[in-house]
Formats: C-alpha cells, sequence, structure tokens
C-alpha cells in the first residue's frame, strides 16, 4: 500500500502546488493589470491587455442621420466621429478646413509634456509672466500682472482647463525655447494636415484634429501618465461652460474636451465620451454665431450619445 501512496501524494501535491502558482499568478496579474487600468481610466483600455470593448457594427442609420442633420451647413462644417472599439468612422466635410482656434492648445500641452519627458523641461519650475504674455482675449490670468510666478504644469493646467489665451502664451513660450529637443513635434509625429496662412490662420478638418485626442487616448506621442494627466485637465474644462457636445449627455458621462470659438464665425467641440465599453469620438467644426452653432453642435452630440446607447 505504502508503494503507491508515496507517489501519489506527491503527485497531488504538486499539482495543487501548480494550480495555486497559477491562479495566484493570474491574481497578481490581474490586479497589476486592473491597477494601471484604474490609474490611465481615460485612455484606451486595450493598451493594457484588458478585456475588449462591446462592439457595435452597423453606423450606416447615425451616417444617414447626421448627413441629414448637417446638410443645411454643406461646405461650412466638418464633422468626426469614431467609434473607438473598432474605429469604425463616419466623416462629413472631410475636406472642409475650419479655423481651429483655441483647440490647438491641446497639441502644445502634448509638446510641453514630451520635452518633460525628454528632460529638456521640468514643469514644476517656476517662470513670471512677461508683459508681452499677458492677453485679455479669454481667461483672468492676465489680471494677475507681470511678475506673477505659477509651475510650468499650473500654466497648463490653466490653458487646457480654463483655455486661458495668457496661460498659453506662457507654455508655447517654453515650447518654442527648447523646439530644438523635440525629436518630432506633435503636428509631424501625427502627420497632421492643416492651412497657416494670413487669411485663414491655422485651420484643419475635424478628422485631423481628431488625431490629437486619438493621438492622448492610446498614449501614441507622450507616456501613460502624461496622457491620463492631460486627458484629466480635458474632463475638467469649463471653456464655455458645460454646453456643446455635453449639454445633453448625463452628468454621470466623463467627457474628455475641447471647445475652440474664433469670433461669432467658427464654433468647435471635440471630445471623447466615455460610455462604459462604448467610449467614442466626436469633433464639430461649424462656421456658425456663437449661440446657433453651440445648439447644433449640441444636438449633433446628442443623436451620437442616443444611437450609442440604444444599441
Amino acid at each position: 500500500m505504502k508503494k503507491y501512496m508515496l507517489p501519489t501524494t506527491i503527485i497531488i501535491s504538486v499539482l495543487l502546488t501548480a494550480a495555486a502558482s497559477f491562479f495566484g499568478g493570474m491574481w497578481y496579474s490581474g490586479v497589476r493589470v486592473d491597477a494601471q487600468i484604474y490609474d490611465h481610466d481615460l485612455l484606451a483600455k486595450r493598451i493594457f491587455l484588458s478585456k475588449p470593448s462591446d462592439t457595435l457594427v452597423n453606423f450606416e442609420p447615425l451616417r444617414a442621420d447626421l448627413r441629414n442633420e448637417l446638410a443645411y451647413y454643406d461646405g461650412k462644417v466638418s464633422l468626426y466621429f469614431e467609434y473607438l472599439p473598432t474605429g469604425t468612422s463616419i466623416r462629413i466635410g472631410d475636406a472642409q478646413h475650419l479655423v481651429a482656434a483655441s483647440l490647438l492648445k491641446v497639441p502644445v500641452a502634448m509638446e510641453v509634456y514630451k520635452l518633460a519627458e525628454a528632460g529638456a523641461v521640468n514643469l514644476d519650475e517656476k517662470i513670471s509672466l512677461k508683459k508681452e504674455w499677458l492677453d485679455d482675449g479669454y481667461g483672468e490670468l492676465y489680471k494677475k500682472g507681470v511678475g506673477y510666478t505659477l509651475t510650468i504644469r499650473e500654466f497648463a493646467v490653466l490653458m487646457i482647463e480654463n483655455s486661458d489665451n495668457t496661460a498659453l502664451k506662457a507654455v508655447q513660450s517654453v515650447v518654442d525655447a527648447h523646439k530644438s529637443s523635440l525629436k518630432t513635434g506633435a503636428y509631424d509625429a501625427l502627420d497632421v494636415d492643416y492651412i497657416d496662412d494670413e487669411r485663414t490662420n491655422l485651420s484643419m478638418t475635424a478628422r485631423s484634429y481628431a488625431s490629437f485626442l486619438k493621438c492622448l487616448y492610446f498614449a501614441c506621442y507622450v507616456s501613460t501618465d502624461a496622457s491620463q494627466e492631460i486627458m484629466t485637465y480635458l474632463t475638467h474644462s469649463t471653456y464655455g461652460g458645460t454646453g456643446r457636445i455635453g449639454e445633453y449627455i448625463p452628468d454621470n458621462v466623463p467627457i474628455a474636451h475641447k471647445m475652440g470659438v474664433a469670433g461669432n464665425e467658427v464654433q468647435s467641440d471635440c471630445g471623447i465620451i466615455y460610455v462604459p465599453n462604448r467610449n467614442y469620438l466626436v469633433c464639430v467644426m461649424l462656421n456658425e454665431t456663437k449661440a446657433k452653432g453651440e445648439e447644433v453642435i449640441a444636438q449633433v452630440s446628442k443623436r451620437i450619445y442616443d444611437y450609442i446607447t440604444a444599441q
């Protein structure tokens, strides 16, 4: 009897140990991956090898609805929608370049964080406002006056969350001073198509601008930590209030977005809407007055949200 008991005991013991190690490893791995997702909840889960998102396939009804909704603005609108789990997109006015205005504060933030990763800039370094940076076009920072001191990071936060023009000039000055340290700027790295001249200022299509948000979402230019930080600022954006793409979306649905206003001529809002397992990107740029343009963008956003959540 003992002759066969010992090997059996050993085999059972080995199997139990192996099983414990396997499931223990899976548990540990699960905790590690979940922790990464928790710390970077505004980025694409697929880059952390988590469970795949739900998938929708048929976007033809939504495409038709949006084309009908924006038919009046033919030649005056640029829209880009992408269902991020699959990459399915809808494009309207794909060749229509419109003034980007404050939308461009996002790539400036990306570049200063890229410089920080390269060791060329310390985001916690303090710098003082200069006279030539003071800009009352938008934001309240200019009221602090020459000599007011903040860290580069704090200027970046104000630039994104409040769309402050003075903060933009402070951060842009840092980027310009260290431009040679950037192997590739955000525009070139993402191959963004744009037009920049005295007549149009810097203009681009909604699809081109979406490249910046997608790159943050997938952490393709700066690190996951930096991408998460910038996206977090975008979820706190107060520029223009809570209207436009967020106007008719429930308050408990996070939105990382940036608005742009070119006087009473071009109204824009571009962002990622975090519907559980069905994150999507929408960018609308429109030749319209501020009041009417805001409502058009809000209605387009509502139509997309309703379609995504109804399926």
